[in-house]
């Protein structure tokens, strides 16, 4: 068997990977690893196999030793802020595939401190599950009776208020658009909007694990109804999230979508004059815009480029200290509040924003540069994708490059990034250009190398 976690968890087809008996195992090896008597809060989005999955590791979980509480239909990140705040659990488990097409379910094993486990924690799971070194003890009938945890959504918003002066946002009446992704953000982020004394337009809001709405990643072309209503009904911004909610992708009054990286520049900005105190650096994956590095250090905010993964980051961001962590895709960390993405926390980062400045979406995204941007991804074999990285590294070896994970190359005007997906077996590859029609051209250069 291969490796068992990918970047961001586990992820299963539904249909023909979804195996109860590997879930009840890979469970038991999950309460090997964090001990005995250990205590998990279990959460869930609304994806097909959730009810399966919950069962499984309920199972397993009781079997090792182990006790659950069940948070139910709950977002990622406030399942992370119950977890990290209550000062009760030993960590949790999460069922979703996050952003992935609605074949896929999967799960994301959460530590105490409310971050996904480690990189090290997951391969000792692994081990454990591949050397079948489980125990397997029960100890007490009482373990067979699972509580429900009581309020998860409520307290986990109180958190989101306690860190933004919401008294500035009420003032503003926003009317948002909230695109919920058929999914448990559409259980969060309105109630949220209407908190900060706004008008939330919901879209895509009722529960559905086909994602009847559009498809759960949040990107241009999936956002295409989302834009037209943001225009239609004169929205202040748009929020777009994930299955998941731990992403949030913005669009302005104008329907125009925003990328993450370029949100985490502006709230980056914004917390550093509001949190003096904090470092003045920000952590980002490789994927994120090249051109955010001079934005920032003009305002004396160094950037931290690390591979892929919000693990990877969000650890680094705890250990160092920082204003924020921050993914291209959507994810936002900040350390205040909890060192994970959130597109709660994000949106409420953002009204303060508009609030403080007294200013549009669309005009505190003008300090950033016009750009042409695309994002892709090829259908690959995985064991092909290191060959078509070297290809590629070759190519355009007379430029600098960055090769911490796949190969980002740097050009005058332009970059650009090939890099295998740690979730799906692609390659992802990400174009900016400074110049119009430029990334149309290194896009063609590079298929060339990609599709042979």
């Amino acid at each position: 068997m291969g490796k068992i976690f990918g970047t961001d968890g586990i992820r299963l087809k539904v249909k023909n990977e979804l195996q109860a008996e590997f879930l009840v195992k890979i469970s038991q090896a999950i309460c090997e690893e964090f001990g005995e008597r250990s205590v998990f809060l279990l959460g869930r989005d609304v994806r097909y196999g959730g009810e399966l999955i919950r069962h499984a590791i309920i199972s397993g979980f009781l079997t090792s030793g182990c006790r659950v509480y069940d948070a139910g239909l709950i977002t990622t990140p406030a399942l992370q802020y119950v977890i990290k705040n209550e000062g009760f659990f030993d960590g949790g488990v999460m069922i979703t595939a996050s952003h992935n097409p609605p074949e896929y379910n999967g799960i994301k094993v959460i530590d105490s401190d409310g971050i996904e486990i480690p990189r090290e924690k997951e391969n000792e799971i692994e081990k454990i599950y591949l050397e079948n070194r489980i125990s397997g003890k029960i100890s007490s009938e009482e373990k067979f009776f699972i509580p429900k945890y009581p309020d998860p959504l409520d307290k986990y918003l109180e958190g989101i208020l306690d860190n933004v002066d919401d008294e500035i946002i009420k003032r503003r009446n926003f009317k948002v658009v909230v695109d919920g992704a058929n999914s448990v953000g559409s259980l969060v982020i309105p109630k949220l909007v209407k908190l900060l004394g706004g008008k939330p337009i919901s879209l895509n809001s009722h529960l559905d694990p086909d994602f009847s709405g559009r498809l759960p990643e949040p990107t241009p072309e999936t956002l295409f109804d989302t834009s037209n209503v943001v225009k239609a009904v004169n929205a202040d911004l748009g929020i777009a999230v994930d299955g998941d909610a731990d992403r949030s992708i913005f669009l302005d009054e104008f329907g125009n979508v925003l990328w993450g990286d370029k949100t985490a520049v502006i709230l980056s900005i914004y917390l550093s004059e509001k949190n003096p105190e904090l470092p003045k650096k920000v952590y980002t994956g490789i994927s994120s815009s090249y051109f955010i590095e001079e934005l920032l250090k003009k305002r004396g905010i160094d950037v931290i480029w690390m591979k892929v993964g919000s693990v990877d980051i969000a650890r680094k961001l705890k250990k160092e200290g920082g204003l924020l962590g921050f993914e291209e895709n959507g994810g936002i960390m900040y350390p205040k509040h909890q060192y994970v993405r959130d597109a709660g926390m994000a949106l409420a980062l953002m009204l303060e924003v508009m609030s403080a400045e007294r200013k549009k979406i669309s005009e505190l995204y003008s300090i950033y540069p016009k750009t042409y941007t695309i994002k892709t991804k090829y259908s690959v074999d995985i064991s092909k994708a290191k060959e078509i990285i070297e290809k590629i590294k070759n190519c355009y070896r007379s430029y600098p490059m960055i090769d911490i994970d796949g190969v980002k190359v740097l050009q005058e005007d332009s970059w650009f990034l090939v890099r295998p997906s740690g979730t799906e077996p692609v390659l992802r590859v990400m174009v900016e250009s400074k110049i119009q029609n430029k990334e149309k051209l290194i896009l063609k250069e590079l298929e060339k190398i990609i599709l042979g």
